[in-house]
């Protein structure tokens, strides 16, 4: 009797240990945004121009370069671009790998030079296939291209919210863009998936409680940001907070209620 009611009391024991590393069930689902408690605007996009005509585009994220003058430019890897400016509105890059044309990006200003809008196309042997769309409002610059620009497309992209939780791994996905990441629990980087997926980028992720991850994400294994995902008591309202490693204090914030 005794070592029957011992072995119980170790059952229970270790069943409340599991069951305190256990997930909570309720983040599986689809999130929705809700814009009016969020304090996300959009990152900011800068293009400039050098007084020899080289383009350069930088989003915090992605830095490239290029000139407008019509010639094939070496990327490595086998790959080429060449960019053509159709007007002072318009401009065409056109990107090759082993010789054989693979995608085209096209830059479009409104009338009013207010709007930005700039289209990805993935060029397959079925046929050309949007990859992607970026519409931005203009911050400061009033000529060309050149100039700051808020992206209001990414509140868009990230509209929906879809988790999946079990003991070993986090699912993470934007229905929109079809973006996501299966990432492993125990805080080892996985890479991101999808059309509009950034070369390079990585998500580190560590369950701090029931309702708590962390993350780190990495470009080409260099911190990019910080971020965490907290679920609120009632399981209703998922918080999507993340900042610059460098710069804690300045948070982002994302609110998604259960679709």
């Amino acid at each position: 009797m005794r070592n029957a009611r011992f072995g119980c009391t170790i059952f229970c024991i270790l069943a409340a240990i599991w069951g305190c590393r256990a997930p909570a069930p309720y983040w599986n689902g689809t999130w929705k945004l809700n814009p009016s408690k969020s304090n996300y605007l959009g990152p900011v996009i800068t293009i400039s121009i050098s007084a020899d005509g080289e383009y350069r585009y930088d989003d915090g994220m992605v830095t490239n370069t290029f000139r407008c003058d019509g010639k094939y430019q070496p990327l490595g890897n086998n790959r080429t671009q060449a960019c053509v400016k159709g007007s002072a509105t318009t401009l065409d890059r056109t990107r090759m790998e082993n010789g054989v044309k693979t995608n085209t990006y096209h830059w479009e200003l409104s009338e009013d030079g207010k709007v930005f809008t700039s289209t990805a196309v993935e060029l397959r042997p079925s046929g050309p296939i949007m990859m992607g769309q970026l519409v931005a409002s203009r911050i400061s610059g009033s000529n060309d291209f050149a100039g700051q620009w808020r992206d209001t497309s990414f509140l868009q992209w990230h509209s929906e919210l879809m988790l999946k939780l079990d003991r070993q791994y986090l699912h993470i996905g934007y229905p929109t863009t079809g973006q996501y990441v299966d990432a492993p629990l125990d805080g080892a980087d996985a890479p991101m998936y999808g059309r509009l997926a950034v070369p390079g980028i990585t998500y580190a992720v560590r369950m701090t409680g029931q309702r708590e991850f962390f993350f780190l994400a990495k470009l080409n294994g260099k911190a990019l940001k910080q971020e965490s995902l907290e679920l609120n008591n009632n399981g209703k309202v998922i918080t999507d907070c993340w900042w610059n490693p460098d710069k804690p204090n300045a948070k982002s914030r994302l609110v998604y209620e259960r679709k």
